[in-house]
C-alpha cells in the first residue's frame, strides 16, 4: 500500500499548508478531494440516529473492477515476516513500487524506482569522500537504511540494477524498532525475485537513444523429484547504456542469479538464492556552478552546457562486483505457531577513480585556480578501493493466541549481523598533482586528460560492526473496530576501527593514527492505536523513536567514528487508510511530524552533548490501483515544512533543512484501449530545495543557495501484438526538461537526464 494522511481534516488542511505555493494549489486540491470520497460515502452509509455503520464495508457505486488481481500497483502486505497484518492495518506510511510499475517505467535501478515516492530526494556525493546511492526521507539522511530483504545494504554504492528485484518498500518515519537503529525518516527494503509453484520463460530486449541496450531472462520451473513444492528460478541480464543529455556518461553490467525453492504451499519450506552483479559504469559528477547566496539560484559556471562533462572520461570509473548469498528457512508447526530463519551473505569489491567538477572557489571547493579562469576537476584524492562484507541472521518466531478475549499476534526474534570495511584511499603523485594544477584555460574544454594520472595509496582503515538485536512486536486485537500495536527492540551495537593508517607521499612511512571504537545500548519502541469504523477502512494514531549511533556509517565507507554519540529521533503520526472495489483502489493520508534530537547526556560517565534540533511536519496522501477495470492509477503527494529548531556548530536557527523540498507530487496513470494497447502518462513535481555551501553540516543563511523546482513528463506506449509479445515504447522527458536532479554546495551540480526513447520487447515461451 502507498503512503498515509487522515482524510476528512486533510481537505482544508492541506490547502493551507499549501497556501505559500500556489502553483501546486490545484493538483493538491483535486487529490484532497479524491481522499475524501470515502469517509463521505462511509457518512453516507451510517445510520442517521446512531452513527453505527450500516454493513461492513464502505460501499461505492458499481464499476466493473473485480478485485485486487485487476489492480497491478496494489500491495496487501509487506514481505517480512515481522509485517503480520496488511497494509490497511499496518500504522505507519507506507509506499509500495510494485513489479508491475517498475516494468511500465523501464525502472533499473534504485534512483528510477523511487523517482516514484514523493518525500524522497537524492544527495549529491562528495567526490573523493563516496560513490553511490545517497538519499534523504522526509528531511532526514538515509544513507545506512538501505535493505536487502530485512537485511541492512550498509554499503554505499550505485544500485544500478534492478532484474532481480521484485518491488521497493518504503516505510516513512523513525523505524528503528521495525528495522534496527537509525531510520529516522524512514527506510528503503528491495524485495529479491523468487521462485514460485509457476512455469514460465520470459525474455526481454531493448534498444533506445544514448546507446541504450539491454537483454533479460526470467525462467521459473516447477521441479518433479525434489519433493513437494519445488521450483527452480533464474534470471540474467546483460546492459549497456548511457545516460539521456549527457556526454561521455555510461554503464556496463551483467549479472545473473539462480535460486531453488523447496516445499513451497508447504508447512516447512527452504529456499536459497545467489545473485552476481559486474557493473562497470562511467560516474557523473555533473557540472560546475556559482552557488547561489543568500536563497539565490545557482548558475552555471565556466560556460558549462546542460550536457558537457567535467570529468576525465579515461581516467573516471566505478567498478562494483558483487556476491549475494541468501538463505531461508520456515516451518509451521500450526495455524498459531510458526518459526522463520534467514541467513545472509553479501560481498562488494567497490573501486572508483573520480574528478570532481569545481566552481566556486569556497572553502574545501575545488574552485577556480587563482586568476586563470580555470574551472578546475579536482582529483587530489579520486581514487579509492574498498570491501564490504556483511553476515546477518535474522530468526523470528510468531505465535497467535487469545487472552481473555484479546487476540494477539506476537513476534518475538533476535538479529544478529557483522559488518566490515577495508578501505583503501588514492592520491595522485606529487609529480601528477603539480601538472593537474596548472591546466591551460583549454582545458575547460577538455573531457580526455591527455597526461599521466599516478595515484599512491595515501590511506587505509578497516572497519568492524557487530549489532546483536532483540525484539518483540504484538498486534492486539479487542474487537472488530480496535486494534493497538506494541513494539520494542533493544540493540547492542558495537562498531571498531581496527586499522587507521595515512602517509604524505608514496615513499614516505606510513602514520598510525590511532584506532577508535563505540559501543552502544538502543532501546527503540513503537506504539499506535488503531480504529476500523469499516472492515474496508482504518484510522491510526501512532509514536515511534529512532536511534542511530554516529559509528552506524563508518562501515558504509567513512572509515571513523565521532566521539559523540548519534542521532535520537522520534515520529507522531496520525493516519487513515482506505481499499475500495475489493481492494482494487488503495487511498492514503497523514500528517506526521518527525524530530531529530542532537542534544543528549551519556548517563554512564555523566557527560552532556549539545547539538542541536530539526524538525519536518507534513501531509502525505495517495492513491493506487484501479479507478476503472481500464484505468489504473498510481500518485502520491506529500508536504514538508522543515525547520532548524535548535542550532548547532554555527548554524543559524530557523532555516529549511537541506535537500527537503516543501512540496512534491508524482502521478503514473495507465489506460488500457481496444486493439490491446495501452498508453501510460506520467508527471513529477519537485519543489525548489535549499542547499548549504560546505558540506553541508552548518546551515547560514549567506550560504544559501535555492535550487529551482522542476516538472517532468513521462509517456509509455504498449501493445500486446500477440498472447506470447509485447510490445512498449517508453519516453522520458517528454519536453526536454532542463533541471538539476542532484545538488552540491561545493560548487556543481548534476543535470537530470534529457529526452530519451527505449523501445522494449517482452516475450513468453
Amino acid at each position: 500500500m502507498s503512503s498515509p494522511t487522515q482524510l476528512n481534516l486533510q481537505r482544508g488542511a492541506s490547502l493551507s499548508l499549501a497556501a505559500s505555493r500556489t502553483h501546486t494549489l490545484a493538483p493538491l486540491m483535486g487529490l484532497a478531494t479524491f481522499m475524501a470520497l470515502p469517509m463521505s460515502t462511509w457518512a453516507a452509509g451510517q445510520d442517521a440516529s446512531t452513527g453505527q455503520a450500516a454493513a461492513e464495508d464502505l460501499t461505492l457505486p458499481a464499476t466493473s473492477i473485480d478485485s485486487q488481481s485487476d489492480a497491478p500497483y496494489t500491495t496487501e502486505k509487506l514481505s517480512s515476516s515481522k509485517s503480520t497484518e496488511p497494509l490497511l492495518d499496518t500504522p505507519q506510511s507506507v509506499t509500495v513500487v510494485s513489479s508491475q510499475l517498475l516494468k511500465e517505467q523501464n525502472a533499473q535501478s534504485l534512483k528510477d524506482a523511487l523517482r516514484n515516492v514523493p518525500g524522497i530526494t537524492f544527495n549529491s556525493g562528495e567526490g573523493g569522500g563516496g560513490v553511490g546511492d545517497s538519499l534523504t526521507i522526509r528531511g532526514f539522511n538515509a544513507d545506512g537504511n538501505i535493505y536487502r530483504d530485512g537485511v541492512r545494504d550498509p554499503a554505499k554504492y550505485s544500485r544500478n540494477d534492478f532484474f532481480n528485484t521484485e518491488s521497493v518498500e518504503v516505510l516513512k518515519g523513525s523505524s528503528s524498532a521495525g528495522w534496527g537503529v537509525g531510520a529516522t525518516g524512514g527506510a528503503v527494503n528491495l524485495v529479491t525475485k523468487a521462485p514460485v509453484l509457476d512455469d514460465f520463460n520470459h525474455v526481454s530486449a531493448g534498444v533506445g537513444t544514448a546507446d541504450y541496450r539491454r537483454g533479460t531472462l526470467d525462467v521459473n520451473h516447477t521441479l518433479d523429484g525434489l519433493g513437494e513444492g519445488a521450483a527452480f528460478r533464474l534470471n540474467i541480464m546483460g546492459n549497456n547504456s548511457g545516460v539521456d543529455g549527457r556526454d561521455w556518461v555510461g554503464d556496463e553490467r551483467y549479472g545473473f542469479a539462480p535460486s531453488l525453492a523447496l516445499g513451497l504451499g508447504t508447512d516447512t519450506r527452504f529456499t536459497v538464492a545467489y545473485e552476481y552483479i559486474h557493473d562497470n559504469s562511467n560516474p557523473d559528477y555533473g557540472i560546475p556552478t556559482v552557488n547561489g547566496t543568500n536563497g539565490s539560484r545557482p548558475s552555471r559556471a565556466g560556460g558549462a552546457s546542460w550536457n558537457s562533462y567535467w570529468g576525465w572520461r579515461n581516467l573516471n570509473y566505478e567498478d562494483n562486483e558483487s556476491h549475494r548469498l541468501n538463505m531461508k528457512f520456515a516451518h509451521d508447526f500450526n495455524d498459531s505457531l510458526s518459526v522463520d530463519t534467514q541467513f545472509t551473505y553479501f560481498h562488494l569489491d567497490h573501486d572508483y577513480f573520480i574528478t570532481t567538477p569545481g566552481g566556486d572557489a569556497t572553502a574545501g571547493a575545488p574552485g577556480i585556480q587563482a586568476g586563470s579562469g580555470i574551472y578546475r576537476r579536482n582529483v587530489n584524492t579520486p581514487q579509492r578501493t574498498q570491501t564490504n562484507e556483511t553476515f546477518s541472521n535474522q530468526t523470528n518466531l510468531t505465535w497467535k493466541v487469545d487472552t481473555f478475549g484479546i487476540g494477539h499476534t506476537l513476534v518475538g526474534g533476535f538479529d544478529l549481523s557483522k559488518q566490515t570495511l577495508d578501505s583503501k584511499t588514492g592520491a595522485l603523485t606529487a609529480a601528477d598533482r603539480a601538472r593537474m594544477g596548472s591546466l591551460p584555460t583549454s582545458s575547460n574544454d577538455w573531457s580526455k586528460y591527455p597526461f599521466s594520472a599516478n595515484t599512491y595509496y595515501s590511506a587505509k582503515q578497516s572497519v568492524e560492526q557487530t549489532d546483536k538485536a532483540f525484539y518483540v512486536l504484538d498486534t492486539l486485537k479487542f474487537n472488530d473496530n480496535w486494534q493497538l500495536h506494541l513494539a520494542a527492540r533493544q540493540d547492542h551495537f558495537d562498531a571498531r576501527v581496527t586499522d587507521n593508517e595515512s602517509r604524505a607521499s608514496q615513499t614516505a612511512a606510513w602514520t598510525d593514527l590511532g584506532n577508535s571504537d563505540q559501543s552502544e545500548k538502543l532501546t527503540s519502541v513503537h506504539t499506535a492505536l488503531v480504529y476500523k469504523p469499516v472492515r474496508n477502512g482504518s484510522f491510526y494514531i501512532s509514536y515511534a523513536n529512532a536511534k542511530q549511533p554516529s559509528g552506524v556509517l563508518a562501515v558504509a565507507q567513512t572509515g571513523s567514528i565521532a566521539s559523540t554519540k548519534g542521532d535520537r529521533g522520534k515520529t507522531y503520526e496520525l493516519g487513515t487508510k482506505w481499499e475500495l472495489y475489493d481492494g482494487a483502489l488503495e487511498l492514503t493520508g497523514d500528517v506526521f511530524e518527525t524530530k531529530r534530537q542532537l542534544t543528549f547526556i551519556d548517563d554512564d560517565e555523566g557527560t552532556a552533548f549539545t547539538g542541536g534540533e530539526e524538525r519536518v511536519r507534513g501531509l502525505e496522501l495517495s492513491g493506487t490501483g484501479n479507478i476503472t477495470r481500464n484505468w489504473s492509477v498510481y500518485g502520491g503527494y506529500i508536504h514538508e515544512n522543515s525547520k532548524l529548531v535548535k542550532g548547532y556548530n554555527g548554524s543559524e536557527e530557523g532555516l529549511e533543512l537541506a535537500n527537503t523540498p516543501q512540496n512534491a507530487l508524482n502521478l503514473w496513470t495507465t489506460y488500457k484501449l481496444p486493439l490491446d494497447l495501452s498508453v501510460s502518462y506520467g508527471v513529477r513535481y519537485v519543489d525548489e530545495v535549499k542547499i548549504y555551501r560546505g558540506q553541508g553540516a552548518v546551515l547560514t543563511r549567506a550560504g544559501e543557495t535555492t535550487v529551482p523546482d522542476y516538472v517532468v513528463h513521462d509517456a509509455m506506449v504498449s501493445w500486446r501484438a500477440t498472447r506470447d509479445l509485447d510490445v512498449r515504447v517508453n519516453v522520458n522527458n517528454l519536453f526536454d526538461k532542463h533541471y538539476w536532479s542532484q545538488y552540491n554546495g561545493r560548487g556543481y551540480g548534476v543535470p537530470g537526464a534529457g529526452r530519451g526513447l527505449m523501445l522494449s520487447a517482452d516475450y513468453s515461451f
